[in-house]
């Protein structure tokens, strides 16, 4: 009989392989949305007075695994001019039909972002709470001129009904 269970046990473990390898196996239809990140790869630093600012924080994005799919490497500089650095894992879900994140940090954070589109914007949304009280989180990213790129970031706290602005930054894009 554990014998039997064991063998059991083995073909569900094949079996489960087996779909998910049949869920990614084929290579993902191009699609617009897919290539709504095209612009991202490079070296972006946060506009101050006007011009990218070498001292403050910045971020850059390489292709990954698929064309969908970038890596972030982020040094995100505070008031103090403390540095903290992060990555995150930007990619197409072709299963899903949306741009997700996973978001690591140097002080062991992890954060798994959801993709939601609204309007012609990919946003990356994700719950919070802070001291008992729980709000939405989203960030978008577009394309603002020649090098250039917006970053918004807004919370709900009423389950996505209403947005409050948090920040919007300006990226350019600078040589590496």
């Amino acid at each position: 009989m554990r014998n039997a269970l064991q063998l059991l046990g083995l073909m569900f473990a094949g079996a489960s392989l087996s779909i998910g390898w049949a869920q990614t196996d084929a290579p993902a239809p191009a699609s617009a949305e897919m290539r709504h990140f095209d612009f991202w790869p490079g070296k972006w630093v946060k506009i101050v007075n006007g011009h990218p600012d070498p001292k403050a924080t910045s971020f850059t994005v390489k292709r990954s695994i698929h064309d969908a799919a970038f890596e972030e490497e982020w040094r995100q500089i505070n008031d103090r001019g403390e540095i903290a650095v992060s990555r995150a894992f930007r990619a197409w879900d072709q299963i899903g039909g949306r741009w997700m994140l996973a978001w690591i940090s140097q002080n062991a954070l992890f954060q798994v972002w959801e993709g939601r589109k609204f309007g012609d914007r990919w946003y990356i949304v994700r719950e919070f709470e802070v001291e008992g009280r729980k709000f939405l989180s989203r960030q978008a990213w577009w394309l603002s001129g020649p090098d250039r790129v917006t970053r918004l970031m807004e919370r709900s706290f009423d389950g996505g009904a209403n947005w409050e602005l948090r920040s919007r930054e300006e990226f350019g894009r600078v040589a590496e």
